[in-house]
């Protein structure tokens, strides 16, 4: 092959990548126009404990919201609003405070286990890797007003008998401690034709299939109703806030894809 030759067919290769180089640059241009309008009108969502920030959180079996899990840290709506209360609420994981926690979860565990805290997580499952300890909610084997501060979400649904739970947890609570309960409620997490005043529960729903059918998960053991306030009430409990998520406005609540009506109970026990 001549020099000439060989000088034109590089020539040619040259102009045949510049032009694609071209034409892929003028369609990215045109991609990132589009995706600004598009987050013009739909803002991408945001996690506030991994930092995840794309178009959409990925839906969930039976839940309501169609935004639940971060596909980064697999944090749920009640994960994101607790991150953004319990940084707000610094003076809850004050250094030397008793911390119990039941059920924890990975989205937290730094963030409590670095605190200083005398933190205590548990639960009733040995194959919980994140526990110290197996603690029955029912049977809480700690003295009366021993904790400062008691994390307890999604964990009363799965629980035989949730009165003796709940009175439990009102004896460990310190007076004027805080206590902050979570449970999925119908019309919220879940959507059953019922009323959605009472909690529903049936000794003949007895089977995974069924549990899931009227109460929204295989494991759950009944679906809390507007009722459960008043349950918390009986075990002892003063309701100081139950509207945080709401509160926080539209903006925060779209940005993170939490739900508006969640209720986060923070509940204290007042001394006699």
């Amino acid at each position: 092959m001549s020099f000439k030759e060989s000088f034109l067919k590089r020539s040619n290769s040259y102009n045949f990548y510049k032009q694609q180089y071209e034409t892929l640059s003028a369609e990215n241009h045109e991609l990132k126009a589009l995706l600004k309008k598009y987050e013009e009108v739909y803002p991408p969502k945001e996690c506030p404990i991994c930092g995840y920030k794309g178009i959409d959180f990925k839906p969930y079996v039976n839940i309501i919201h169609r935004e639940v899990e971060c596909p980064q840290c697999r944090s749920h709506e009640r994960h994101r609003a607790l991150w953004l209360y319990f940084h707000e609420k610094k003076e809850l994981l004050k250094k030397g405070n008793t911390f119990l926690h039941f059920a924890p979860e990975i989205q937290f565990d730094e963030l409590f286990r670095n605190s200083g805290m005398e933190y205590h997580p548990v639960d009733i499952n040995p194959e919980n890797s994140l526990i110290n300890e197996i603690v029955d909610i029912q049977d809480i084997k700690y003295p009366d007003n021993y904790f400062d501060l008691i994390y307890c979400s999604n964990v009363l649904e799965h629980v035989p008998d949730d009165k003796k739970a709940m009175d439990e947890l009102y004896r460990v609570l310190k007076p004027n401690g805080t206590a902050l309960i979570l449970v999925p409620i119908n019309g919220i997490s879940y959507e059953r034709p019922y009323d959605k005043q009472k909690t529903f529960e049936s000794d003949e729903i007895n089977t995974p299939e069924l549990r899931e059918k009227y109460y929204g998960q295989n494991d759950h053991l009944r679906l809390y109703g507007e009722d459960f306030k008043d349950k918390l009430k009986e075990a002892g409990f003063t309701i100081l806030h139950d509207d945080y998520i709401k509160n926080l406005g539209h903006e925060l609540i779209d940005k993170y894809a939490l739900i508006k009506d969640e209720n986060i109970f923070e509940c204290t026990k007042l001394k006699s």
